[in-house]
This record gives C-alpha cells, structure tokens and sequence, in this order.
C-alpha cells in the first residue's frame, strides 16, 4: 500500500509542472521546426516590343516572341506591317527588309503577297528543330471566302526576335521563299 501514495505524490510533482492551456495559464513555447520557403511560379511579364533604331524589336527574353513578331507583322485589323513599302521599322533581318522594300511580288503586297487586306488572321508557331534558336510562326490570313496560308521563320538572337523569310505553308519553302526569283502568291 505504500507504493500507491508514493506514486500518487509522484503524479503530483510531474502534474504541477504542467499547465492546461485552457486555464489561461501561460505555456512554453515548443520548438518547431521553421518552414522552408518554397520557390513559387510567379508569373512574368515579357518585356513589351521597343523601338530600337527605328525598327520595332521583340525582346529575346519573350518565350512568345515568334507569335508576338507575326502578330506586329500581320495585325489582327488587316493591312501589314510596311504596308506603305518601306519595312525598315517591322520586326525584321535587315536582309528581309531589303527584299520586301524590293518589291519581288509582282501586283501584290509582298509581306502578305495580297493585293487586299485580310478580315482576319490566325497565327501559331512551332519551334525550329533543336540547335536552330527560333520558331515558324503559321499565318493564316482570311479575305472573308479565300486565304492566304504563310509560314514565317523567325529567329531568336541576342538582339530579340526578328523574321528572316516567308515562304508559302506547304509548299517547298525552297521555291516559295520572298528570296527566290519569282515568289508566288500563298492563296488558297
């Protein structure tokens, strides 16, 4: 009988060192172990298109930029870029601009090789193959009963993003490139 009184004041001693945090009785804190910030996709903002020497450039830094170049070269309210017959200012090579200010589509706008403005567009892109920095940027232009398809190579320097050819969507780029001899018209 001895043991149970004395494990009693035992109990007692262990219990007095506690406190119920109900009673308002103040508690030690308890260690915790501090989290870890973990990193989050916070979204960013490609830089908007500058002008640059006159000419409109897409920063490199836009994973985007292949689409963000077709959509200045070919608006969404028709009419393209350099409409007026100078592309100096579009995002474009310095090569490209020279054939397009060359006028090689005979009758046509050269950069849309139509003689109207489209109603409307769509564009998509795919990358170029790997070791090749850039993207085709597939434009689809709609006069409102007929279209005119065009594939826009665009690639991705140290500079931003600019376009260096068109070519016709399906066909041999070869011979529908705005450098051949005689580029053909892209309708369909």
């Amino acid at each position: 009988m001895r043991r149970l009184p004395l494990a009693l004041s035992a109990l007692t001693l262990m219990l007095s060192g506690c406190s119920m945090p109900m009673t308002g009785a103040s508690v030690s804190p308890t260690s915790t172990a501090t989290p870890t910030p973990s990193p989050s996709a916070t979204p960013t903002t490609a830089p908007t298109p500058t002008l640059v020497n006159g000419r409109i450039t897409v920063s490199n830094l836009d994973d985007n930029g292949a689409a963000v170049v077709a959509g200045i070269l070919y608006p969404p309210s028709g009419g393209a870029c350099g409409a007026n017959g100078k592309y100096d200012s579009c995002p474009v090579t310095d090569g490209l601009a020279q054939r397009l200010d060359s006028n090689p589509v005979a009758g046509a706008e050269p950069l849309c090789r139509c003689q109207n403005t489209y109603q409307s567009r769509i564009i998509t892109t795919e990358s170029l193959p790997p070791g090749n920095p850039g993207a085709i940027a597939h434009v689809v232009l709609d006069f409102g009963g007929s279209t005119v398809t065009l594939d826009v190579t665009v690639i991705r320097s140290a500079g931003g993003w600019f376009a260096s050819d068109t070519s016709c969507t399906g066909q041999d780029p070869g011979t529908t490139s705005i450098y051949s001899v005689m580029p053909p018209a892209c309708g369909a």
